[in-house]
């Protein structure tokens, strides 16, 4: 067994690192700058003590038994704890109206002139795009008149009708919008055979998705979420527990001030207002690595992107949600700011309140434009919210500094940080959306986990 390892960073990720290195290592110190662990995966309670989530975060199976088991127990104790979504259910409000069966947007709401040239033009792109932003590359598989009426005015939506859509990547895209719905169901299952078209069009019914899977011989993975009435934070809980219970050190309110290096491996970590330095053998990283640079003395890329300021308005209401099937709702329609909601009873049927949680994204001098009454009224307009329920209770939640917006100079100067960190030092795994490389959850999860594996077996 190891002596000494440091993780830095206390999210999901941070907190399954830790997990899985004290079974290799005597001493594991887990380091946190904010004052409670879990990151994103957390909850807020308003006055009445109902609980919402940060975000539409719902974690998925990963697929790895020993990964799953640790993350949530062992398969005859999740019905305990977790309410098992075979079939996460996604709708999404486009053109003044709603479609609970796909989250994409329909083209055929738009105009008949606009969809019948949208059609022609989409059925014409059969070359694969190498395009690495997103406008061009929506114009090369959907076509111009698709891009210009779907996709352009969901990127205003998300990253500011200020931004120039030119200059934003393919990262952009990571809410999954640029798929579309187009044509009968019929004639797009057919054509969804080939490639250049699957990759472009969603299926408009969940008969034909059900036939591609058994063809494929794939699956979805199961979805949980806490039977628990205070959310997504159970999870953080639930992790923390076993985390302080394995004996690691868990240190939040810290930030690291510089790290000690020797024959290419940190040796020392130093947290800043404490005199005694960390011993380590093993440091993960999870968090930006501009901050590692910056301890190690090493050059720092200039990365300064806007930073999307999240606003998440939760509401408790008098009156039970219209919408009783949906786990969370994509709003892509140009008439609202709002881009996603979150409807807990859905998630979890034995919640005693009527909850739901809106989310916009803005500048942070933007943040006043919205306020509880318009929010309320665009939902009973979107027919979201009972058209005679109040707001018994809620939180307005502003977090600052969130969705980067994706510039090509933002992802290659990441690049260059990360690559910087990694090359310079040995006993170092960088992790964590922080590294750039994913950011789905469980394909970060599955990727520390299996770095952690390889190290550790090296070792």
């Amino acid at each position: 067994m190891q002596d000494k390892a440091v993780v830095v960073g206390g999210g999901i990720c941070g907190l399954m690192a830790a997990l899985l290195l004290k079974r290799n290592f005597k001493e594991v110190t887990l380091i946190e700058q904010s004052d409670e662990v879990g990151g994103l995966f957390r909850s807020v309670k308003d006055d009445l003590g109902a609980y919402y989530d940060m975000g539409s975060h719902i974690p998925n199976a990963t697929g790895i038994e020993e990964l799953d088991t640790l993350l949530f127990g062992a398969p005859s104790e999740q019905d305990k704890h977790w309410n098992v979504i075979k079939k996460l259910k996604s709708g999404n409000y486009f053109g003044g109206s709603w479609d609970l069966n796909s989250p994409f947007a329909d083209s055929k709401k738009l105009g008949v002139a606009e969809y019948q040239q949208g059609c022609a033009e989409l059925i014409q792109s059969t070359s694969p795009s190498s395009q690495n932003h997103i406008m061009p590359y929506c114009q090369d598989v959907l076509g111009e008149t698709f891009t210009q009426h779907i996709i352009k005015p969901i990127l205003e939506k998300l990253y500011g009708r200020h931004t120039d859509l030119s200059k934003l990547t393919m990262g952009a895209g990571l809410f999954g919008f640029t798929r579309i719905l187009a044509f009968d169901a019929e004639v797009a299952n057919v054509l969804k055979d080939l490639p250049v078209f699957d990759a472009k069009l969603g299926y408009q019914t969940e008969a034909h998705f059900i036939a591609r899977q058994q063809k494929d011989a794939s699956s979805t993975p199961d979805y949980y979420y806490p039977t628990s009435h205070c959310g997504i934070q159970a999870w953080v809980d639930y992790l923390k527990t076993k985390v302080v219970q394995a004996g690691v050190d868990i240190r939040c309110n810290c930030k690291i001030s510089s790290l000690e290096t020797r024959a290419r491996k940190v040796e020392k970590v130093f947290i800043a207002g404490e005199p005694q330095a960390l011993e380590c053998d093993l440091l993960f990283w999870s968090a930006p690595p501009f901050i590692a640079l910056n301890a190690l003395g090493l050059p720092v890329v200039a990365n300064r992107p806007e930073l999307r300021t999240a606003i998440v308005f939760h509401l408790n209401l008098s009156k039970p949600l219209i919408d009783k099937q949906s786990h969370y709702l994509w709003v892509w329609d140009k008439y609202s700011d709002i881009f996603r909601l979150t409807l807990y009873p859905n998630l979890n049927p034995a919640s005693e309140f009527n909850t739901l949680s809106a989310e916009i994204l803005c500048r942070p001098e933007e943040v006043e434009n919205y306020q509880l009454d318009a929010i309320m009224h665009e939902l009973k307009e979107m027919q979201v919210v009972d058209p005679d329920a109040t707001c018994l209770s809620h939180v307005k939640q502003v977090i600052h500094n969130t969705f980067p917006v994706p510039t090509e100079a933002f992802e290659q100067n990441n690049e260059k940080n990360y690559s910087t960190l990694a090359s310079s030092v040995d006993n170092i795994i960088i992790s964590g959306r922080s590294g750039g490389k994913q950011w789905r959850q469980a394909d970060v999860l599955i990727a520390a986990y299996n770095e952690l594996n390889q190290y550790l077996g090296a070792g």
